[in-house]
This record gives C-alpha cells, structure tokens and sequence, in this order.
C-alpha cells in the first residue's frame, strides 16, 4: 500500500558604486549611496525577524527537493529544499511560510518583496545575477533525457534530437540549453515539471530533459518511460538559494548556515531522506 499519496500538482535594480574622482562632493555622494545600500540590506534580516515570518518562494513540482504530498486528507508541501529553508527560518527564530508558484514567476516574486527567499533548485546563471543574489552551491547534479519506452530505438544520441518536439520547463537552465542546442526542434516550454510529463506520456512530445534525479521519481510513476541511453552535454545543474539584489547581512547569514550544513553532511542526509520518502509514497 502506499504509504502517502503522492501530488505533483498540475498545475533591477542594480545599486552602482560612484567612483571617487577627487572631488568632495562625489565622496560625499557616494558615502551616501553606500550607507543607503548598507542600512537596505541590514534591514532585511532585521525585518524578517521583526516579522517574524520567513517567506520562502518554490515550484513544488520538483521531487526529491520538493513537491506536494496528500497524507490523511492533509495537503503538505515537503522536501529536501523544504527542510533546508526550515532550518534556515529555526537558525533565525522565526516562522517559515512556503508559497508555491510557477518556476518562472519565482525571480519577479522576490526582486518585488513578495518572497524573502527562493529555493527551488535554482542555478546561479549570470543572467539571474543581474536581478538577484545567490549564496553558495549547496547541490549538484546532472541532466537527462526521458523518453518513452517504445522510442528507445529511435532517439539514442543527443543527434537524434535535433529535430524532435522537445518539452522543458519555463525559465529554467535546461529551457536555454535546447533552445541553443536543438535550434531546428520544436521545444514546448511549461510552467510545470509534472505538465512536461504529461505532454510525453500523451505523445505531444518526443522528449523532456530535466535533472536525473527529479526524472528518475517521475519515470517511478509512469511505466511507460525511461531514461534515453544517452549522456546530455549541458552544464551540471548547480543549485544555490536567491535573495534580494545587495543581500548584505541576510544574503550573508543565510549563505553561512547552508555551508555549516553542507560541511556536516547534514544536506546530504535531507536529500537522501527526501528521496527515499517520495520513493516509498509513490511505491504500491
């Protein structure tokens, strides 16, 4: 019996540093800008525990890092990024609220103070640097392809791809890697993992590239697909947790107590048990 019902739901600002040229009024201006700057970012921290409440930003539709679980009628969203920012909000002393949204709304929702924090398995592209901060990498992996079953014969190198009906999620690392890579395919990109996986279980896609892991639990759940016997030559994913631009003291103390857990081990243990739990939930 399943032990839980599993649910993968359907569902800047730039501050510039003015540069001295001698002159007593620039000094002057950009002592200014720099205190400005200094009390914004100190503030943050101060405002979350004055409030209270950390807010945390993600895209529930990522098993292991973090989904949607139905236990005893009880709608939950859990997970290994989950247990990470709970950590991070009992560091601090304070409340942690999760809001769920699509992966693409996540950066919007954060530059506009609607969330505190993002954790989604969120890489640190230079392009994402512009609008947020990011701490350190907490976990690496890699992509791959997921077809299905019956296609196996048919799609085994990346070539056999490069006119095929791709699908990927919006916003994401593996959306810019096929829409440079397989320019003449036909990439669909969702706002959710899960809907990615219904448009290849459904045959209105040939294929999706998502993190191994993440694809692994999907695959644990639909018989009719695999794993494509190919490796994909994107970028490993590296993912790191999104703060508001000039984090400064939050960016700082958040950065500090992602390190002293990955340093114990204690990342790994939450990603290995969060595993383990989407794989006992989706077991019959």
């Amino acid at each position: 019996m399943k032990k839980g019902l599993l649910k993968l739901v359907l569902g800047t600002m730039s501050i510039l540093a003015l540069a001295a040229c001698g002159n007593t009024s620039d000094t002057a201006d950009s002592s200014a800008t720099d205190s400005a700057a200094s009390t914004a970012t100190t503030d943050k921290l101060q405002e979350i525990k004055d409030k209270g409440k950390l807010v945390m930003g993600t895209s529930a539709d990522y098993p292991p890092y973090e989904w949607h679980l139905i236990k005893d009628g009880k709608d939950e969203i859990i997970g290994f990024d989950i247990d990470i920012a709970q950590a991070i909000a009992d560091e601090l002393g304070v409340e942690l609220e999760v809001k769920d949204m699509a992966f693409d709304g996540l950066i919007p929702a954060l530059s506009t103070g609607k969330i505190d924090m993002i954790i989604a398995g969120m890489n640190a592209t230079e392009e994402r640097k512009q609008s947020v901060d990011f701490t350190d990498v907490y976990y690496t992996q890699t992509d791959i392809v997921v077809i299905r079953k019956e296609d196996a014969d048919k799609f085994t190198s990346e070539d056999s791809l490069k006119t095929a009906k791709l699908a990927t999620q919006k916003a994401t690392v593996q959306e810019t890697y096929l829409l440079e890579a397989f320019p003449d395919a036909e990439i669909q990109s969702v706002p959710k993992w899960n809907t990615a996986i219904m448009s290849l279980t459904t045959g209105k896609v040939d294929a999706v590239m998502m993190v191994d892991t993440v694809a692994k639990q999907f695959i644990a759940q639909n018989d009719d697909l695999m794993v494509a016997d190919f490796d994909i030559n994107s970028t490993p994913n590296a993912a790191a947790i999104a703060v508001a631009k000039n984090g400064g003291d939050f960016l700082e103390t958040v950065n500090n107590i992602v390190n002293e857990m990955k340093e114990s081990g204690k990342i790994e243990e939450l990603y290995q048990l969060n595993d383990q739990i989407v794989t006992d939930n989706t077991a019959e």
